[in-house]
């Protein structure tokens, strides 16, 4: 279709399509837990390179489709227009809208399940919207991103590792609430998908128990254990076994103990 454009900058257009196109981002920065500490998680997705470069010069429609993202004033961007305009870029539309302004994560929300049915690869900034996702303040909003969590699961493109260490650093760096995590993950794993869940929490329990332990831990281990158990989860694992092994009978403790106990 592109090759009957007849203008120069049709033509153009179409040459940079046959050559690829935009190209795909499904890199993790690397060691990104470590940088940009203090500062908004957005920063994670700052490799994502929303622009064509380098490209041609675009028509209009298409420079504005896929160039920087200008706030136009309004809370809610038109987020199914962009995924349906790119449906096998979900990460460059995600790093583009999702992260550019806080007021406009929440405007998200509904549209991340098609965010999740969406093409290309379910990367570094897919995942982070989920992280937050799943935490906002409105149950209607958490479970938009459960059903996302659940699409890509049942696609095969979850990385629980990639979550699991993403919700931990959030957590700890006091971005997101560890209740809202737990009620989320609680939601998903009572649709059956205990050893999903199970695996996430395998990755982000390490990582909330160093010290200081992270506020909400208790409730986290707690579904950990019901997670653990139902998959007929084993394996030690030594943070947990170390906080098992405390005097005192906090939640953490008395969970912990529990979980040691379920994977030994």
């Amino acid at each position: 279709m592109a090759g009957r454009l007849g203008s120069d900058a049709g033509r153009l257009l179409a040459e940079w399509l046959c050559a690829g196109g935009l190209p795909h981002w499904d890199r993790v920065p690397e060691n990104w837990a470590d940088t940009h500490p203090g500062k908004f998680p957005s920063d994670w997705v700052s490799h994502i390179r929303p622009e064509p470069a380098p490209g041609p010069p675009l028509l209009p429609p298409a420079a504005t489709l896929i160039g920087p993202y200008r706030n136009s004033g309004l809370h809610e961007p038109m987020v199914p227009f962009w995924l349906a305009q790119l449906p096998h870029h979900r990460e460059v539309v995600l790093a583009r809208d999702y992260f550019r302004y806080r007021v406009s994560m929440r405007g998200w929300a509904h549209a991340l399940p098609f965010a999740a049915e969406s093409g290309g690869p379910a990367g570094f900034a897919l995942h982070l919207a989920l992280t937050f996702t799943l935490t906002y303040d409105q149950q209607r909003e958490r479970d938009a991103a459960v059903d996302a969590l659940l699409v890509l699961a049942g696609r095969e493109q979850l990385d629980t590792a990639l979550l699991g260490r993403q919700l931990a650093e959030t957590l700890r760096g006091r971005w997101i609430e560890a209740n809202r995590v737990t009620a989320s993950l609680r939601t998903a794993a009572e649709t059956g998908a205990y050893a999903t869940v199970w695996s996430v929490l395998e990755v982000a329990l390490p990582h909330l128990l160093r010290d200081p332990v992270v506020r909400g831990t208790g409730a986290l281990l707690a579904l950990g254990v019901d997670c653990a158990s139902r998959c007929a989860a084993k394996g030690e694992i030594p943070e947990v076994t170390r906080a098992a092994a405390h005097t005192g009978s906090s939640q953490v403790v008395k969970n912990a103990r529990l979980l040691r106990d379920v994977l030994g």
